[in-house]
Protein backbone atom coordinates (compact mmCIF):
# COMPACT_ATOMS: atom_id res chain seq x y z
CA UNK A 1 0.00 0.00 0.00
CA UNK A 2 1.45 3.30 -1.13
CA UNK A 3 1.79 6.07 1.46
CA UNK A 4 0.07 9.37 0.73
CA UNK A 5 2.87 11.96 0.99
CA UNK A 6 1.57 15.55 1.11
CA UNK A 7 3.62 18.74 1.31
CA UNK A 8 2.14 21.54 3.44
CA UNK A 9 3.38 25.17 2.91
CA UNK A 10 2.83 27.37 5.91
CA UNK A 11 2.17 31.02 5.08
CA UNK A 12 3.39 33.27 7.93
CA UNK A 13 3.76 37.01 7.05
CA UNK A 14 4.37 38.37 10.53
CA UNK A 15 8.12 38.82 9.94
CA UNK A 16 7.50 40.87 6.79
CA UNK A 17 5.08 43.14 8.65
CA UNK A 18 7.70 43.70 11.37
CA UNK A 19 10.38 44.74 8.86
CA UNK A 20 8.00 47.20 7.19
CA UNK A 21 7.16 48.78 10.53
CA UNK A 22 10.87 49.10 11.33
CA UNK A 23 11.55 50.83 8.00
CA UNK A 24 8.70 53.29 8.57
CA UNK A 25 9.95 53.97 12.12
CA UNK A 26 13.51 54.64 10.88
CA UNK A 27 12.16 56.96 8.18
CA UNK A 28 10.15 58.90 10.76
CA UNK A 29 13.22 59.23 13.00
CA UNK A 30 15.29 60.54 10.08
CA UNK A 31 12.60 63.06 9.10
CA UNK A 32 12.33 64.22 12.72
CA UNK A 33 16.11 64.57 12.98
CA UNK A 34 16.28 66.66 9.79
CA UNK A 35 13.40 68.86 10.97
CA UNK A 36 15.04 69.32 14.37
CA UNK A 37 18.35 70.30 12.74
CA UNK A 38 16.59 72.88 10.57
CA UNK A 39 14.75 74.31 13.57
CA UNK A 40 17.92 74.49 15.66
CA UNK A 41 19.82 76.21 12.86
CA UNK A 42 16.98 78.65 12.24
CA UNK A 43 16.64 79.48 15.94
CA UNK A 44 20.40 80.08 16.15
CA UNK A 45 20.34 82.48 13.21
CA UNK A 46 17.31 84.32 14.62
CA UNK A 47 18.94 84.61 18.03
CA UNK A 48 22.11 86.07 16.52
CA UNK A 49 20.11 88.56 14.45
CA UNK A 50 18.04 89.51 17.50
CA UNK A 51 21.17 90.16 19.57
CA UNK A 52 22.74 92.23 16.79
CA UNK A 53 19.55 94.21 16.28
CA UNK A 54 19.22 94.78 20.02
CA UNK A 55 22.77 96.09 20.33
CA UNK A 56 22.33 98.40 17.33
CA UNK A 57 19.01 99.65 18.72
CA UNK A 58 20.59 100.44 22.09
CA UNK A 59 23.37 102.33 20.28
CA UNK A 60 20.92 104.34 18.24
CA UNK A 61 18.49 105.10 21.06
CA UNK A 62 21.00 105.90 23.77
CA UNK A 63 22.01 109.52 24.17
CA UNK A 64 25.81 109.45 24.29
CA UNK A 65 26.67 113.13 24.51
CA UNK A 66 25.73 115.86 26.94
CA UNK A 67 26.05 119.54 26.06
CA UNK A 68 26.75 121.30 29.35
CA UNK A 69 27.11 124.90 28.17
CA UNK A 70 26.90 127.12 25.10
CA UNK A 71 28.84 130.38 25.02
CA UNK A 72 28.55 133.06 22.37
CA UNK A 73 31.77 134.99 21.73
CA UNK A 74 31.58 138.56 20.44
CA UNK A 75 34.25 140.53 18.65
CA UNK A 76 35.45 143.02 21.24
CA UNK A 77 36.63 145.50 18.60
CA UNK A 78 33.38 145.61 16.66
CA UNK A 79 30.21 146.94 18.31
CA UNK A 80 26.89 145.32 17.58
CA UNK A 81 24.92 142.20 18.32
CA UNK A 82 26.64 139.69 16.06
CA UNK A 83 28.43 136.70 17.59
CA UNK A 84 31.77 135.78 16.10
CA UNK A 85 31.58 132.15 17.21
CA UNK A 86 29.64 129.68 19.34
CA UNK A 87 31.41 127.39 21.79
CA UNK A 88 29.65 124.20 22.92
CA UNK A 89 31.17 122.45 25.92
CA UNK A 90 30.29 118.76 25.94
CA UNK A 91 31.17 115.42 27.49
CA UNK A 92 30.44 111.74 27.02
CA UNK A 93 27.52 110.41 29.05
CA UNK A 94 28.30 107.97 31.87
CA UNK A 95 28.50 104.40 30.59
CA UNK A 96 28.51 105.42 26.93
CA UNK A 97 30.97 104.05 24.40
CA UNK A 98 33.79 106.09 22.92
CA UNK A 99 32.70 108.66 20.33
CA UNK A 100 34.53 109.81 17.22
CA UNK A 101 34.18 113.59 17.10
CA UNK A 102 35.52 113.61 13.55
CA UNK A 103 32.30 111.89 12.41
CA UNK A 104 30.03 114.59 13.82
CA UNK A 105 27.53 116.25 11.50
CA UNK A 106 26.09 119.48 12.87
CA UNK A 107 23.66 122.18 11.84
CA UNK A 108 22.78 125.63 13.16
CA UNK A 109 19.76 127.70 12.23
CA UNK A 110 17.65 130.68 13.19
CA UNK A 111 14.74 132.44 11.50
CA UNK A 112 16.76 133.72 8.59
CA UNK A 113 19.47 131.12 7.83
CA UNK A 114 20.66 127.56 8.27
CA UNK A 115 24.26 126.37 8.18
CA UNK A 116 25.35 122.76 7.76
CA UNK A 117 28.62 122.00 9.57
CA UNK A 118 29.82 118.76 8.04
CA UNK A 119 33.61 119.00 8.09
CA UNK A 120 35.99 118.58 11.00
CA UNK A 121 38.97 120.95 10.89
CA UNK A 122 42.12 120.08 12.80
CA UNK A 123 43.15 123.73 12.98
CA UNK A 124 41.66 126.82 14.58
CA UNK A 125 42.59 129.43 12.01
CA UNK A 126 40.52 130.59 9.03
CA UNK A 127 37.91 127.83 9.01
CA UNK A 128 34.88 128.12 6.75
CA UNK A 129 31.28 128.35 7.90
CA UNK A 130 30.82 124.69 6.91
CA UNK A 131 33.58 123.55 9.29
CA UNK A 132 33.98 123.20 13.02
CA UNK A 133 36.98 122.56 15.23
CA UNK A 134 37.44 121.15 18.72
CA UNK A 135 39.33 122.46 21.73
CA UNK A 136 40.49 119.86 24.23
CA UNK A 137 39.67 120.71 27.85
CA UNK A 138 40.30 117.38 29.58
CA UNK A 139 41.68 114.12 28.22
CA UNK A 140 43.33 111.89 30.81
CA UNK A 141 44.11 108.94 28.54
CA UNK A 142 45.30 110.85 25.47
CA UNK A 143 42.56 109.45 23.22
CA UNK A 144 41.95 112.81 21.57
CA UNK A 145 44.33 115.06 19.66
CA UNK A 146 42.75 118.24 18.19
CA UNK A 147 45.63 118.55 15.69
CA UNK A 148 45.32 115.02 14.31
CA UNK A 149 42.29 114.15 12.15
CA UNK A 150 42.91 110.42 12.70
CA UNK A 151 42.85 110.69 16.51
CA UNK A 152 39.49 112.30 17.30
CA UNK A 153 37.97 109.90 19.83
CA UNK A 154 36.58 111.00 23.19
CA UNK A 155 35.44 108.70 25.97
CA UNK A 156 34.11 108.82 29.50
CA UNK A 157 35.76 111.58 31.52
CA UNK A 158 36.85 113.65 28.53
CA UNK A 159 35.68 117.25 28.15
CA UNK A 160 35.85 119.21 24.90
CA UNK A 161 34.55 122.41 23.32
CA UNK A 162 33.03 122.37 19.85
CA UNK A 163 33.57 125.69 18.08
CA UNK A 164 31.35 127.01 15.28
CA UNK A 165 32.17 130.15 13.28
CA UNK A 166 29.08 131.14 11.28
CA UNK A 167 30.78 134.19 9.77
CA UNK A 168 28.67 136.50 7.67
CA UNK A 169 26.19 133.77 6.73
CA UNK A 170 24.20 134.06 9.97
CA UNK A 171 23.35 136.99 12.20
CA UNK A 172 22.33 136.81 15.85
CA UNK A 173 19.97 139.67 16.64
CA UNK A 174 18.50 140.00 20.12
CA UNK A 175 15.59 137.79 21.17
CA UNK A 176 16.21 135.45 18.26
CA UNK A 177 15.52 131.69 18.61
CA UNK A 178 18.51 129.53 17.63
CA UNK A 179 18.58 125.76 17.11
CA UNK A 180 21.72 123.61 17.11
CA UNK A 181 21.73 119.96 16.05
CA UNK A 182 24.61 117.53 16.50
CA UNK A 183 24.42 114.05 14.98
CA UNK A 184 27.11 111.62 16.17
CA UNK A 185 28.05 108.45 14.29
CA UNK A 186 25.94 106.40 16.71
CA UNK A 187 23.19 107.48 19.06
CA UNK A 188 20.43 110.03 18.91
CA UNK A 189 20.88 113.56 17.67
CA UNK A 190 21.61 116.20 20.28
CA UNK A 191 19.34 119.24 19.88
CA UNK A 192 19.72 122.45 21.86
CA UNK A 193 17.42 125.45 21.45
CA UNK A 194 17.88 128.85 23.04
CA UNK A 195 17.07 132.51 22.53
CA UNK A 196 19.65 135.22 22.14
CA UNK A 197 19.58 137.71 25.03
CA UNK A 198 17.42 140.82 25.03
CA UNK A 199 20.61 142.88 25.26
CA UNK A 200 24.23 141.93 24.70
CA UNK A 201 25.57 144.68 26.95
CA UNK A 202 29.35 145.01 27.08
CA UNK A 203 30.21 141.37 27.73
CA UNK A 204 32.52 139.64 25.28
CA UNK A 205 31.38 136.12 26.28
CA UNK A 206 27.63 135.63 26.50
CA UNK A 207 26.09 132.55 28.13
CA UNK A 208 23.40 131.24 25.82
CA UNK A 209 22.72 127.84 27.43
CA UNK A 210 21.72 126.84 30.04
Amino acid sequence: MKANNKIFIRTDTRAQVGIGTLIIFIAMVLVAAVAAAVLIQTSGVLQQKAQTTGMETVQEVASNIEVTQIIGVRNATTPGNDLEQLELTMKVMAGADAIDVGQFVAAMQNKSARIELIEYANGTEEISSAEFYVVELRDEDGSFDPNDETNTVINSGDLITLVFKPGAEMDFPTREPVRIEIKPEFGTSIIREFNTPSSYGVETNVVLYP
